[in-house]
């Protein structure tokens, strides 16, 4: 209990830590896996979909179309130009950023010029994605995908970082049989997506459990206080490149705190966000995880993101939620991601596309990953219509 203690210190602008909380969704979404002895082993999530390249597929094509119909609005335009503005918000001007906005401009307008039934009807030129879709099939079924901690090995998911081989080595596949440059820029940015989302769904159930471990005490979540303290640790060392040896080492031989420290570090580092970053709001509201606080910016309320700022070029926080705008969040990613799978289409230079698809990337892929943590306090908190919403702008068709 004294660790628990020790958090609602940290957690300075936090309320209702320990309060009378529902756990249906900690029930729901989360099994906690015990040997023959008793203690705990693993902890699984319960919803892990079954791959198929299908759910991404149906999703991004059924995106491309709707916006490309959207485009033949005579108000489009001017939306395009508002969102545009929107990017360069809260930034630094610089010649880089300009560089970067020209190129989404350009890739999202070009997209009308797109037959992207045609390109699509390809995908599987060679076989690609179906040998894609065996390889990654074969290496979750190595990870399993369903362990979001594992209490007993301290280098449980470093040895199984195996995944990303498979998308590098189809990639090289498709390289060698493809000499259409869109179509192996559409293949290569299928796969890497769709290996990222599939990913995320233990990063987003991760950020989901750190919520609860903060809020409700051991006891009530079925862990006894060490078991506890190493389910932090391993969703802290799940996060370890699989060529930081050091870290890893480090992990191993601080098991028993590595998680906690790391976390704590997170949870200061939020609070002093809290204290010095937030004089340029109207109002500062409550505070609903170790990540998230309710605030009023420019006259809407909004929930705004503690640890990730809004883009590589800002130094505000990302909003994570308009409660004035619902449909905010979603549309801006949804652009977002329509820009990025444009990009392709468009002939860049190899650098300028990883420039800008980098910038597209900072401002949504970290923003989302950390909202299990918000989808938790709402679910907690009994207010489902919320974590709906969250859960909705995730544009993530893995993720149940």
């Amino acid at each position: 209990m004294l660790r628990f203690i020790c958090m609602a210190l940290l957690l300075t602008f936090s309320t209702g830590v320990f309060a009378s909380q529902n756990l249906d969704g900690f029930t729901k979404r989360f099994n906690i896996v015990k040997n023959e002895s008793g203690d705990v082993t693993y902890v699984r999530m319960n919803f892990v979909s079954k791959f198929s390249l299908k759910p991404y597929l149906t999703q991004i094509l059924s995106d491309l179309k709707s916006e490309i119909s959207r485009m033949q609005s005579k108000s489009y335009d001017g939306e395009l130009e508002q969102f545009l503005a929107k990017l360069e918000e809260g930034s630094d001007k610089s010649e880089e950023l300009a560089e970067n906005i020209y190129a989404v401009r350009k890739s999202l307008k070009n997209l009308k010029d797109v037959d992207v039934d045609a390109f699509f009807s390809k995908l599987n030129s060679f076989g690609i994605m179906d040998k894609f879709s065996r390889e990654l099939k074969d290496a979750l079924m190595l990870l399993d995908l369903s362990v979001v901690a594992s209490t007993e090995d301290a280098r449980y998911f470093y040895k199984k970082n195996v995944t990303y081989e498979v998308v590098k080595r189809v990639i090289d596949f498709a390289k060698s049989k493809l000499d259409n440059v869109p179509l192996l820029n559409l293949v290569s940015f299928v796969m890497v997506e769709v290996h990222e989302l599939v990913l995320e769904q233990r990063l987003f159930h991760q950020n989901m459990l750190l919520h609860y471990l903060q809020n409700v005490s051991e006891a009530e979540l079925g862990l006894t206080v060490s078991e506890a303290d190493h389910v932090f640790s391993s969703i802290y060392e799940s996060r370890i490149s699989a060529i930081n040896l050091p870290e890893s080492n480090s992990a191993a031989n601080n098991w028993d705190r590595y998680g906690l420290d790391k976390f704590y570090a997170m949870v200061r580092m939020g609070n002093n966000t809290m204290r010095r970053n937030t004089g340029d709001l109207d109002e500062v509201g409550d505070r609903l995880s170790y990540a998230f606080f309710d605030a009023v910016e420019d006259g809407e309320t909004v929930v705004k993101n503690l640890f990730v700022k809004k883009h590589s070029f800002s130094k505000k926080m990302a909003t994570a939620y308009n409660y004035d705008k619902p449909n905010e969040v979603k549309r801006f990613r949804s652009l977002l991601n329509l820009g990025q799978v444009g990009l392709g289409f468009l002939p860049l230079p190899g650098w300028l596309k990883g420039q800008v698809e980098s910038f597209i990337k900072s401002y949504y892929v970290e923003q989302k990953r950390l909202e299990g943590g918000l989808v938790a306090h709402f679910e907690i908190n009994n207010n489902f219509v919320m974590a709906k919403k969250i859960k909705a702008q995730l544009m993530n068709p893995y993720i149940q």
